[in-house]
This record gives structure tokens, C-alpha cells and sequence, in this order.
């Protein structure tokens, strides 16, 4: 039996404001506890997903972290699998596994794999590795949730870089011809991928317009800011309008860390044993 904190979250439980902006901290505090594993990894942007994830983990979505397959959960899909790192920071926080498992993110024969496998870990409901696929899978799940007359949301995350992926938009299309309300989809605008900039990459932007396009509630926000997410992620949960929603969250890479901040290169990162001091005493001041 795993000795960890176990939290359940139905309809109605919450953290307000300053309880998730403490949270984001804890989130951030493991992410670069995991980093420091392998003292490289997928950091700067796990640092400017974790107000987005700490208010899907701690303000809207329902799961029981002790029943993972808990039938009435909401099913929360990483597209962007590289970024696992941030994912495992909130659902440690939230008591799907015990903590000390972060020590062994990346390593052999780890339940936290760099790149998430549900074979693998608690609560994580699909593999990842290949972008372009949670799109294509949350139609499915969004599909069959209806079926069985559930109001279950599927969440999607996904990154910009991803929105190159030919899957994402076949499958976004599909879910705005269907009027799939019941998926949110939730974008990590971050401005960087595995090869620069992801504007000189392969623009994709207006991505607002493309969704609008395609049948979807869009929204834009600031992913950093947990206000302007809970109420994104809020008007998503309890719209009547029978389409997708998509949250575009703008973040800043290596939010916390003004070293990372602006380095077109973080995508994947490796710190020396100077910087790792630097990035553990610049995010503690900053909690202040």
C-alpha cells in the first residue's frame, strides 16, 4: 500500500487563490527536485506549466488519487509526454504516489519514465513520447464518456511546437464537427522547442483564430497567472455552449529562475553544479 498523502477532489473542492499559488510552489520545488536527479531534464518549461497544472490538480478537476481508475474521474491526457516532469511534480503533490519517487525520475527501472507510460505510474491515462496524439485520444475518450451519459471532462495538454502535428488538427476538427463540450484542451504557449524558437520553427500562430475556425470556445490567457486560469479553466467547466474549449496559456519558461528565463535553448537543459545552487536559492527567495 503507498504511504502517501491521499487526497480525493470532487465537484465543490478547492483551494482559493493564495492556497494555489503556495501549491505552484511545491510543484516547482519538485520539478527541479527531480531535475536534479540526472542535473538535466525538461525544466524551463516545467517551471512555466506548474500555475496551470497546480490549478487543474488543486481547483478543477475531480479524481481520487487512491483510485486512479476511479470510473467518475476526469481524465487528464498529456500530449506533450516529454513534459511528464511537471506532470509528476502536481500529482505528487496531490498524492497519487509517495514523494520519494521523484528521486528516481529518469532512472532505471523508475516508475517515473522521462517521458510518461500509465504502465508505469498512477494516474497517468496515456503514453507519451510521440506528440500530436492527445488530441486524437481525447476525441476517442470525450466520445465514449457521452456514451455512457458521463459529465467527466477530458483535459489535454499540449505544447505549441506541438500544433505542428497534422494528428492534432484532424482530431480538432473532428471535435468541433461533433460539438464535444466535455473536452478542454489546454495549450502550453512557451515560445520553445527541441530545435529554437518555436516561431522560426514552424509558425502556427494565429492559433486563436485556427481554433475559433474549427468550432471551439477559445480562450487566451496568462498561463502564469493563476487568476487568469481559474477563471479560463472555470467558464471551460461550466459552459452550456455545446463546443471544445481550448485555453491558450502563454507562460514564461523557467518561471522562478531568472537565469532560465529568455534562453532560447532551455528546452532541455543541463546545469552545472553552480547553477543548481542558484536555481534552489533563486526559487526559495522567490516564495518570499
Amino acid at each position: 500500500m503507498l504511504r502517501c498523502l491521499q487526497i480525493s477532489r470532487q465537484k465543490g473542492d478547492t483551494m482559493n487563490k493564495e492556497e494555489l499559488i503556495e501549491k505552484a510552489y511545491d510543484v516547482r520545488k519538485n520539478v527541479l527536485r527531480m531535475g536534479h536527479v540526472d542535473k538535466r531534464g525538461f525544466i524551463a518549461q516545467s517551471l512555466g506549466a506548474a500555475d496551470f497544472l497546480t490549478v487543474l490538480y488543486f481547483h478543477a478537476m475531480k479524481y481520487h488519487a487512491d483510485d486512479p481508475k476511479w470510473e467518475g474521474r476526469d481524465r487528464f491526457l498529456l500530449s506533450a509526454g516529454h513534459n511528464a516532469i511537471a506532470v509528476y511534480a502536481a500529482m505528487a503533490e496531490a498524492g497519487f504516489f509517495p514523494k520519494d519517487w521523484l528521486d528516481t525520475y529518469g532512472l532505471d527501472n523508475s516508475r517515473l519514465p522521462m517521458s510518461c507510460m500509465p504502465a508505469y505510474t498512477p494516474g497517468i491515462e496515456i503514453s507519451g513520447g510521440s506528440i500530436g496524439l492527445g488530441m486524437p485520444i481525447a476525441v476517442g475518450m470525450a466520445m465514449g464518456l457521452k456514451r455512457k451519459g458521463s459529465d467527466s471532462k477530458v483535459y489535454v495538454m499540449m505544447g505549441d511546437g506541438e500544433m505542428a502535428e497534422g494528428p492534432t488538427w484532424e482530431a480538432a476538427m473532428s471535435a468541433g464537427s461533433y460539438g464535444l463540450d466535455n473536452i478542454i484542451g489546454i495549450v502550453d504557449v512557451n515560445g520553445i522547442q527541441a530545435d529554437g524558437k518555436t516561431s522560426t520553427v514552424l509558425n502556427t500562430e494565429p492559433l486563436h483564430e485556427k481554433f475559433a475556425a474549427f468550432n471551439y470556445d477559445v480562450q487566451r490567457v496568462n498561463g502564469n497567472s493563476i487568476t487568469q486560469v481559474m477563471e479560463a479553466v472555470d467558464k471551460a467547466r461550466f459552459s452550456t455552449e455545446k463546443k471544445p474549449h481550448i485555453i491558450l496559456c502563454d507562460t514564461v519558461p523557467g518561471t522562478g529562475l531568472s537565469f532560465l528565463i529568455g534562453n532560447p535553448k532551455a528546452h532541455f537543459i543541463s546545469l552545472s553544479d553552480e547553477d543548481w545552487t542558484r536555481a534552489f536559492n533563486e526559487l526559495e527567495r522567490g516564495k518570499d
